[in-house]
This record gives C-alpha cells, structure tokens and sequence, in this order.
C-alpha cells in the first residue's frame, strides 16, 4: 500500500522522512539489508544471506506497493535509508483477517534517535487504517532492547519458539511471540 509520506525531528535535530518504499530504492534496499543484518545477531539472516538481485527486489518492492493491507516503510535521513518495517497480513480467511505481521530494523548508526519509535507509531495508525485490530512479531532472546521497546507500545509475550535460531557456531536462540491488541 501506499501512504502518506510523514517528516519526523530527530533527537539530534535532523529530519527524518517516513515513506512508503518505492521501486528505485531497490539498490539501496539491498545494501541496507545487507548491513543490518551483519550488525545484529538479532535478525533472521545474516549479511551474506542477502542475495536478492536488482530486479527480484524491484518486484519484491513493487508488490508491496500494490498490495491494499501491507505496507514496508522506510525512514531515510539526509538521502540515506536509516530503517525499515513493515505490516504482513497474516492471511485473508475471515478468523485471521484482524491480524498482521510486523518487523522493524534499523541501521546500527541511526539507533536512540528516535526513528525507531517514530516508525512503529505511523505502521500501528496505517495497520488500524486498513482494519487490522491485532499486530504480531517475534523477538530473538537476548534483544532486551527491542523487547523493552516493543513493551512500551503496549505488546506482551505471548509465547515462546525454543531454539527457533540456529547460528553458525551450533548455539541456538529462542524467540518471544508478542502481541499487541490495537485500541479501538
């Protein structure tokens, strides 16, 4: 879906703008992915599992674009993509139709800035917009930073994936299920 473009302050003066991704960002969106997921343990992948080519991401984006209850969002400060996320419906039949997904990164650089938070409150308003009463994601063990952050916005745990990452090295993480029952 596309949405309204939102502008931001961030806590150290500069401006944020929160858009709807578009089809030329699909380089950047590949290089973006690439590093956060070499940041952070956190993510579903690592940088080097990111191997989308130039046309599979402008479809990828294309779709979102097109598709009526999804969004994926990106905030950029000064020309640069700092962070995305997005709303995912969880499906169409009528006993799901109130829930969706959500997934959020940022760029290690643009952390405690405030994008993050700014991010989340826009998703939750358009997620309201296009009829979802119920938002859903995951939270690898160990990210107390994102789990506090995703408690403050009114999420709480709702059950627990053992072992649902492996990594390279053999060890394992859980990963808390959260929810978050938008206000009606």
């Amino acid at each position: 879906m596309i949405f309204e473009e939102k502008k931001i302050n961030l806590k150290d003066g500069r401006i944020c703008t929160l858009r709807s991704v578009e089809i030329r960002d699909a380089e950047s969106m590949i290089e973006y992915l690439q590093l956060v997921s070499s940041e952070t343990p956190f993510l579903l992948r690592n940088g080097d599992e990111v191997t989308y080519t130039v046309e599979e991401e402008e479809q990828l984006l294309e779709n979102k674009r097109n598709t009526p209850r999804e969004i994926m969002m990106v905030a950029q400060v000064e020309g640069i993509i700092a962070g995305n996320c997005g709303i995912v419906s969880i499906g169409g039949l009528r006993r799901v139709y109130h829930r969706c997904g959500f997934a959020i990164a940022l760029k290690k650089d643009y952390w405690n800035l405030g994008i993050g938070s700014a991010m989340m409150d826009y998703a939750f308003y358009l997620a309201k917009k296009m009829g979802y009463e119920q938002v859903e994601l995951e939270v690898v063990e160990g990210n107390t930073r994102a789990k506090n952050l995703y408690e403050r916005f009114g999420f709480r745990e709702m059950g627990k994936n053992f072992r649902a990452l492996k990594y390279d090295d053999g060890s394992y993480r859980d990963e808390y299920k959260m929810v978050k029952i938008l206000a009606g």
